[in-house]
């Protein structure tokens, strides 16, 4: 088996667990086409094998997980009755802890949970693999009292015992019938261990109990790339796109080679079937016959997946989590291929072969970073929050698209191209440039404006519209040119504003009115206020305000002048009639 760099850790634990396990796939667990069914489909699908059990159980306990997630808590129980222990347990390091902390509420849902599904196996894992947890777990939940057959003592209420000696109560009622049926499981199957583990209570420590419980669950996830926090940030530090290499040369460090078999059989599936399937690394996958070269891209994509939920906090409380970290780091990894493959398939494959997805992820990031950056310098000498404007002076989509590149972690304003949340990551070079334009505009425009202030008092504006944006201001003024009135963003009165607009449609007298000829006044006009401005400001300006001019003959190329309402009138303030 060769390892070379990143996944290392994971390569190795995934050979640990490797032993008699067969990929679900040649089971008829087909993870990729399970990847777009509902939670309720899979497990109907699960449920209909022959050997369900047998599938399961050589699922990855990575990809265990996703479909845990995926069915949801409250229905998951078949599945918690098909799996074991093993799988169990990653379940309970992702779930059960907030930050450093073990969440005993958490805990005791998935006791609840456990119980139901298989008390036996249960009991076994709390005896092995999880005795930190049982010792942990019952001396903050259990009440122990020890009766000897001599004592004259009556039993307090709501004490069980399973041998006349050691009598338990659980602290919180509503676990009574739980805790009593996995402590009689324990009992029945070794009792002297039953009964050291109920002695053992009376010496825990339960801060150093659950620090070493933190360190060996971070010892177990790290193998799964589950880094702690302050290193799996970085893999949000950008790196210029020349670290790739691109040449036919041997490939950087940090990429890994698979070959062992028992390594091959369980990488986690799951979170590579769930990017998106217009992509280019999906792309890439689809062409590809060399199935260690897919491993290879299936385990540090995996990887790549839990840094970054390391890096978020590592709290899972839905599937959609899970979802949204996919595509991310398909997203950033796209936006790395388009940029440097310019598109071509080929030139995205040897890209993919030659450097690790944590370096091709990381470059992508880094394009977003620098607009994020160059953005935020502005923003601290703008003329704008001198002003005391907030961001919403841009206007709705400008002033969204400035907020989602100021976020810690830059995101993309889609508002209602999509379906969901207003925001998410960037997937395309497109994406990260049309945003830079639009960043550039409304610098350059800030610097017009800053011009236009010299001369302009924009205090009265201000006072009467405390949510006014650059449009009202860059219009109003505009309007008064065109009228012949001094330099002025005072809002204009009804009648000076169908005289506006009867003079910019001149000959049209029906609609749409084109307004022909005014683009290019209203475009000159702004452009020589400032003469200082260099040449790609300029061209920056000049594409920004023809944008701006194409916005206003939208909003206004229907209304007929007799229909001007001061109240529906977005880009030119109107006075509203006495």
């Amino acid at each position: 088996m060769k390892v070379k760099g990143h996944g290392q850790n994971a390569e190795n634990s995934l050979k640990k667990r490797g032993d008699a396990l067969t990929r679900p796939r040649d089971q008829g667990l087909d993870l990729s086409e399970m990847a777009h069914m509902s939670g309720s489909q899979v497990l109907n699908r699960i449920l209909e094998l022959e050997e369900a059990r047998e599938v399961v159980q050589a699922l990855s306990p990575q990809d265990y997980y996703w479909l845990i997630k995926k069915v949801g808590e409250d229905d998951c129980l078949p599945l918690l009755e098909l799996g074991h222990s093993r799988q169990w347990h990653h379940v309970m390091d992702l779930e059960l802890w907030q930050k450093d902390r073990l969440d005993l509420d958490q805990a005791s849902e998935w006791m609840k949970r456990l119980q139901l599904a298989n008390t036996v196996e249960l009991a076994k894992w709390l005896y092995t693999e999880g005795q930190h947890f049982a010792y942990y777990y019952f001396f903050k939940m259990l009440d122990v009292r020890i009766i000897r057959h001599d004592d004259v003592v009556d039993v307090p209420e709501g004490f069980f015992s399973f041998d006349g000696v050691f009598y338990v109560k659980p602290r919180d009622p509503e676990l009574q019938e739980t805790l009593q049926k996995v402590l009689e499981a324990m009992a029945s199957m070794d009792l002297e261990r039953y009964h050291t583990l109920l002695l053992g209570l009376s010496g825990v420590l339960p801060a150093e109990l659950e620090e070493e419980m933190f360190r060996l669950r971070n010892v177990r996830l790290a193998e799964y790339g589950f880094l702690p926090f302050d290193e799996a940030m970085s893999i949000y530090s950008g790196l210029p796109p020349e670290t790739l290499t691109m040449a036919e040369t041997e490939s950087k460090e940090g990429v890994v080679t698979v070959e062992d078999e028992d390594v091959r059989s369980i990488i986690p599936l799951s979170p590579f079937y769930h990017t998106q399937d217009r992509t280019m690394l999906a792309q890439v996958a689809s062409r590809i016959h060399d199935e260690g070269f897919l491993d290879r891209l299936r385990l540090e994509f995996a990887g790549l997946c839990n840094q970054i939920l390391s890096a978020e906090g590592l709290r899972v409380d839905h599937f959609d989590v899970l979802i949204k970290t996919c595509r991310r780091a398909a997203g950033y990894v796209n936006v790395a291929l388009e940029k440097l493959s310019k598109r071509d398939i080929v030139l995205a494959e040897n890209l993919l072969r030659k450097n690790s997805l944590f370096h091709v992820f990381r470059v992508g990031f880094g394009l977003a970073l620098r607009v994020k950056w160059e953005t935020e310098r502005w923003l601290k000498d703008s003329w704008f929050r001198r002003a005391g404007f907030p961001l919403s002076f841009w206007g709705e989509r400008w002033g969204a698209v400035l907020g989602g590149l100021v976020e810690k972690k830059p995101l993309y304003y889609v508002g209602d191209k999509e379906e969901g949340e207003l925001y998410r990551d960037f997937e395309s070079p497109e994406e990260i440039e049309e945003v830079h334009l639009i960043s550039m505009g409304c610098r350059v425009m800030d610097r017009v404006l800053e011009k236009v202030a010299e001369t302009v008092e924009l205090g009265e504006v201000i006072r009467e519209e405390p949510d006014i944006t650059f449009h009202v201001i860059l219009f109003n003024i505009w309007a008064h040119h065109i009228l012949g009135h001094e330099l002025t963003a005072d809002p204009l009165s009804m009648e000076e504003a169908r005289s506006f607009f009867h003079r910019i449609r001149g000959k049209d007298r029906s609609r749409p009115y084109k307004m022909p000829g005014f683009r290019e006044q209203f475009v000159a006009y702004f452009a020589t206020l400032n003469p200082l401005l260099e040449q790609q400001d300029l061209t920056f300006l000049q594409h920004t305000l023809s944008a701006l001019w194409e916005e206003f003959l939208q909003e206004y190329q229907w209304v007929h002048i007799d229909d001007l309402d001061a109240r529906f009138s977005r880009l030119v303030k109107i006075r509203p009639s006495p």
